[in-house]
């Protein structure tokens, strides 16, 4: 009887392994592309400057590329607080920031707020760390109570509030 019992054992091991050695491998799920260094989910990043400018990045993600030293976000929303109490809210579907310089870009239904009830949308938005200014050739739209303004490109000023617009600037006054 354990002959019997061996024999069946055998046969069951040989199917097993005859099954298995036909089934093709499986090549692992690639999760992050091979130039990413870290990825996270729902980030929350804040940093304050030597001129007293707070950042907050919120993002539904983000990936960290070392080789370039670069952050992509997902979905980002990035809140400046400025040292005399302006404070500008940007978000877009994307944004690249370079941590060396701090210049960032967002792209995808690009919006800037300001706490004092201006509001900007545009496309694509360029900002410079080293001249604290967002900009973009892109056609945007800016509002507030008084007036709307439509233009093809613009370049705001952090430092100084000084708005520029660059070309095409169709504006509509509100009474």
């Amino acid at each position: 009887m354990s002959a019997g019992c061996l024999a069946v054992l055998l046969i069951l091991a040989g199917i097993v392994y005859t099954v298995t050695e036909k089934t093709p491998r499986k090549t692992p799920l690639k999760i992050m592309d091979d130039q990413v260094d870290l990825q996270v989910m729902n980030v929350h990043y804040t940093e304050a400057t030597e001129e007293g400018v707070t950042w907050e990045v919120h993002a539904d993600s983000a990936q960290y590329r070392k080789k370039e030293n670069l952050a992509v976000f997902k979905s980002p929303k990035i809140k400046l607080m400025m040292p005399n109490g302006r404070s500008f809210v940007l978000s877009g579907k994307e944004g690249y920031l370079h941590q060396d310089s701090k210049d960032m870009e967002l792209s995808g239904d690009v919006q800037l707020a300001s706490n004092n009830g201006d509001s900007f949308k545009t496309d694509l938005l360029k900002y410079s760390g080293s001249e604290k200014r967002c900009y973009t050739n892109s056609p945007v739209s800016f509002r507030n109570s008084r007036i709307q303004v439509d233009a093809k490109g613009m370049s705001i000023s952090l430092k100084d509030e000084h708005l520029s617009l660059l070309s095409g600037v169709k504006a509509y006054i509100h009474k």
